[in-house]
């Protein structure tokens, strides 16, 4: 049997990271929203990281894999 392409791995990996950052932002969404209630500041707080970790986490993850 022959070995899975490393580049559906690959896009998985990716999927899961921005899937995790949507839910990072809903999550501050909902705290902002005082739907959730946690003290507004962590909401924010997690606003911020997921809209980071959704466009600099997959563009570091693809640097990496080009200089294997």
């Amino acid at each position: 049997m022959s070995e899975p392409d490393p580049a559906v791995r690959r896009f998985w990996i990716l999927q899961a990271a921005r899937f995790g950052a949507v839910l990072m932002v809903l999550a501050g969404a909902a705290i902002i929203g005082q739907l959730i209630n946690v003290p507004q500041p962590v909401g924010y707080i997690l606003l911020v990281l997921g809209a980071a970790e959704f466009f600099i986490v997959p563009m570091m993850l693809s640097k990496a894999w080009k200089s294997d």
